[in-house]
């Protein structure tokens, strides 16, 4: 050690070695011992529980020490009494102004929580009504019309089979190719001019109309099965988003590169047939099952292996619908299969708890 750092520390030592001695020489062992045990036990509680501190460890010989452990700010403001605020009005205004936040606060929470959509089944939209949809019954053909003149029942005839509401036919059909092939029907099977009259008019017209009411009845998806809805509704979701439809309008934006080149860049492959593969697709069909798993748990909610089968189908179209909107970027595509599934993106991007 150097000789002028010593020379230093010198007095320090020569300062801490009396004061040891005169502690020595004023208290017994006994005294000095309990004096550093209970100065340490009291400290160390003072650190951990500072607000359980008993009275005697602030009495006594330490009570400067005790005091040191307690108070953390500055020893200016250690008995300093807060001021009560002097101006009634201000303290008014800011408890009112403190109320209003806090009720904007519930209100904005609530406004969210009303507009967030049911991550499983989501909110009502047109798509999924007319998937849920039931077609009504349509009336037997003998009790269409009243049993009154013939020419008045040809006539309430032809306007109950007009009004009739098909909605989606079963067995693949559409109303269009219903309706073209009853006037093919009728056309075949109309009289020859030379035979005509008025009375085979009538009956014409009148079979005609019943061959439509039969149709109709036999083509409604109203009197199939269980099985021919969900094959509908099948067809129904592919037909809506699928890419064979919707290129047209929302169109896949080009490349650069191929806009700059069109002659050389090779073209894309035209799409054969209907599309069933697509992201959009399959979310649909995923929803059309979680619906319909949804609606059964509700009754049955003890029944623990579909409640399973409903957690990997949500998290299967989860998986879906986010490859979509990276691969879409967000883009039109991605909301309108959001808006018509009734999803929002808190839905797809969080977790589900089932």
């Amino acid at each position: 050690m150097p000789a002028r750092v010593f020379t230093s520390l010198q007095p320090l030592a020569c300062n801490l070695s009396s004061s040891l001695a005169a502690l020595q020489i004023t208290t017994s062992v006994g005294a000095v011992s309990r004096l550093s045990t209970e100065w340490l036990a009291g400290s160390l509680f003072s650190l951990r529980y500072p607000q359980r501190l008993s009275r005697r460890y602030l009495e006594g010989p330490f009570q400067i020490t005790s005091a040191a452990f307690l108070h953390t700010s500055s020893s200016l403001n250690a008995g300093r009494k807060r001021k009560p605020p002097s101006n009634p009005w201000a303290v008014a205004k800011a408890a009112e102004k403190r109320e209003k936040v806090i009720a904007r606060k519930e209100e904005l929470r609530q406004l969210r929580q009303d507009a967030a959509s049911d991550p499983v089944v989501g909110h009502t939209t047109p798509f999924l009504e007319a998937m849920d949809s039931k077609p009504d019954m349509l009336p037997p053909i003998d009790h269409l019309v009243p049993a009154t003149d013939a020419h008045e029942r040809q006539e309430a005839f032809e306007k109950a089979v007009v009004e009739e509401r098909l909605g989606r036919l079963n067995h693949f059909l559409q109303p269009d190719e219903v309706k073209t092939s009853l006037a093919r029907s009728r056309a075949l099977e109309e009289p020859p001019l030379s035979s005509v009259t008025e009375k085979s008019v009538r009956q014409g017209k009148e079979m005609h109309f019943k061959a439509t009411a039969a149709m109709n009845r036999i083509l409604s998806l109203s009197n199939g099965s269980s099985k021919d809805k969900t094959r509908a509704n099948k067809a129904w979701c592919v037909e809506t988003f699928g890419r064979h439809i919707t290129d047209d309008k929302f169109p896949q934006p080009k490349h650069p590169s191929m806009s700059a080149n069109p002659e050389t860049d090779p073209t894309k492959t035209p799409r054969v047939g209907r599309d069933t593969g697509s992201s959009e697709v399959q979310a649909a069909l995923l929803t059309m099952k979680i619906r319909t798993l949804a609606k059964q748990l509700e009754t049955n909610t003890h029944d623990k292996m579909n409640k399973r089968n409903l957690r990997l189908m949500v998290h299967r179209r989860q998986k879906l619908l986010k490859y979509l909107k990276r691969k879409e970027r967000g883009g039109q595509r991605y909301q309108y299969v959001m808006e018509s599934l009734g999803l929002d993106d808190a839905a797809i991007m969080k977790e589900v708890f089932i």
